[in-house]
């Protein structure tokens, strides 16, 4: 296994805190401390890129308000240069309204297990860009809005 730098590694620590923070305690301040404050987002579940930190606390907030258990847990974290990669793995119960552009969901109490994967890129210990795939179509087919 390959040594990493210092920055490599405290751009690895960073997705792990964002993943526990924001993602999995809901800490929206963790945003601001790790992300540039135009950070650019993009995410299939939206039609257009996320900009600035606003923006991403109010995407990820959408997913807790519809998930109020919503948990992620990061796997295969490699930290090469100025990126991290990871697979990540999303649970919840969707017992909130999930909005999404082509209308909103109303909660189905249904259980949401699916996979995806993120890469970030960081300048100046910062997360400056960050492209996030989740599988859609497994989500809205366990939410019951999408045909088997």
């Amino acid at each position: 296994m390959a040594t990493l730098t210092e920055k490599e590694q405290q751009n690895r620590d960073t997705a792990l805190r964002v993943a526990e923070e924001l993602w999995n305690k809901g800490d929206y301040d963790v945003v601001d401390e790790d992300y540039d404050p135009l950070v650019e987002m993009h995410t299939f579940s939206e039609p257009d890129t996320i900009v600035g930190t606003q923006a991403v606390k109010d995407f990820a907030q959408k997913y807790h308000e519809a998930f109020s258990d919503f948990h992620v847990e990061l796997y295969d974290l490699q930290a090469v240069d100025d990126h991290v990669y990871a697979r990540y793995h999303m649970t919840g119960t969707h017992d909130g309204t999930l909005e999404t552009p082509s209308g909103d969901i109303p909660p189905t109490h249904r259980k949401m297990d699916t996979w995806g994967l993120v890469e970030s890129r960081f300048e100046g210990g910062l997360c400056v860009e960050e492209w996030n795939s989740t599988d859609q179509m497994t989500l809205m087919r366990q939410l019951g809005v999408a045909p088997e």
